[in-house]
């Protein structure tokens, strides 16, 4: 019984080897398994399976795909001939650190990953490089959930035939971009560059030191096009600038609610009355002009309160977002339509908004002074007195 177990083993292992001796071969590998930020390296795959050809679509998260190659290869191995087809694809690493080449399907058959080693490339000196990437932040010491503006210039001395410019956001922070790319030349160590600015916009969440890698590009100089086809990467440009940590600091205990960290916070009347009669609506319009917040940070100017001496309606706020330097900046302008309902003196209140001033570290409120209008009486009742079936007015809320 114990001869019969061991001789179906061996039978078992026998079936299983000549099932995988007719299986295909298919193998993947790469010219060199450590480069820098900007070169480029070749993946080859071969396969013994008849039609059958590599899927690179999971390259693409980690590697912009160049040339591609193809052929065919016939051999004759005691007596018996073998075809095999050969493919290769430049691959351009999108970013530095340990990469894999992740496992490719091929027909049937799957490759095994591959690990490659791409070295940071080195911070390059203006005036000394053909390109190179500055990263410019407009507070190194900011406070948690303050808006950051963050500048990034690319200087390049050729013309580029592609490129890729990128900014990494760093942990427990959010990092989108604003506005259009503008483009200019400067002169740097008696050179002239071209030159590319890009900005973006930076809120930490959580205090404490924040790296942020230098911002990096990668690209091609017009003319490096059949080298690149061809692997050798002569045309490839990279660049990345220099990291930085910033020192988040977290809500101070004294600053008003809700949380504004600003740079500045101004609010002025843009449209104020000079007189008023009970029944008819007068205009007011307030504006407030915040530099270091957003739309989406900023909160909604408040509806002034006049009990029942009028009837206060408010319009939806408009708002003008713009990145003055490296700060962003916003304009919020709202009217308001107010209705006296009886003569007399009639005070408006005057808006007040509490910030935290990130330059100066101290609480601050920015305030209007109060209106103080005489109230005439109406030209008849029924403009004093709204109609007993007309809609109650409300007022909206702040």
């Amino acid at each position: 019984m114990k001869r019969r177990s061991v001789l179906m083993k061996v039978g078992l292992w026998v079936l299983l080897a000549c099932a995988a001796s007719v299986q295909a071969q298919t193998r993947a590998w790469l010219d060199r398994d450590r480069i820098g930020e900007g070169d480029v390296v070749t993946l080859n795959i071969e396969t013994d399976q008849p039609g059958a050809a590599p899927d690179y679509a999971p390259l693409q998260a980690d590697f912009a795909l160049g040339g591609r190659t193809s052929g065919r290869q016939t051999r004759l191995v005691n007596g018996s001939v073998s075809t095999t087809a050969l493919f290769g694809v430049v691959l351009t690493p999108r970013r530095s650190g340990a990469l894999q080449v992740p496992a490719l399907r091929v027909g049937a058959a799957r490759t095994a990953p591959l690990q490659l080693r791409v070295d940071p490339a080195p911070v390059a000196s203006a005036g000394d490089a053909v390109a190179f990437v500055e990263t410019e932040v407009d507070d190194p010491q900011p406070y948690v959930q303050q808006s950051v503006g963050v500048v990034v210039r690319l200087f390049f001395a050729t013309q580029l035939a592609s490129g890729e410019l990128d900014l990494a956001t760093p942990a427990s922070a959010s990092l989108q971009r604003v506005g259009e790319d503008r483009t200019s030349s400067r002169d740097v160590g008696g050179r002239r560059y071209n030159v590319v600015e890009r900005r973006f916009l930076l809120i930490p969440e959580r205090s404490g030191p924040m790296r942020l890698q230098g911002a990096r590009f990668s690209g091609r100089g017009a003319g490096g096009l059949f080298d690149d086809l061809l692997g050798r990467g002569t045309g490839a440009l990279s660049a990345r600038a220099a990291d930085q940590t910033l020192q988040v600091r977290a809500v101070p205990d004294a600053a008003p609610q809700p949380w504004l960290p600003l740079k500045d916070l101004r609010l002025r009347y843009t449209a104020a009355p000079q007189s008023a009669q009970v029944g008819q609506a007068f205009t007011l319009q307030v504006e407030a002009t915040a530099v270091g917040a957003t739309r989406a940070q900023f909160p909604e100017l408040p509806v002034p309160a006049l009990g029942d001496a009028a009837q206060v309606f408010a319009e939806p706020p408009q708002y003008d977002e713009t990145f003055d330097g490296g700060s962003p900046r916003l304009k919020l302008t709202r009217r308001y339509s107010i209705v006296p309902q009886r003569p007399g003196p009639l005070q408006v209140p005057g808006l007040r908004l509490g910030w935290w001033d990130v330059g100066a570290a101290e609480a601050r409120t920015a305030a209007l002074p109060d209106l103080g209008l005489e109230v005439a009486p109406g030209t008849g009742a029924a403009a004093a007195v709204p109609a007993p079936d007309a809609p109650a007015a409300t007022v909206a809320p702040p």
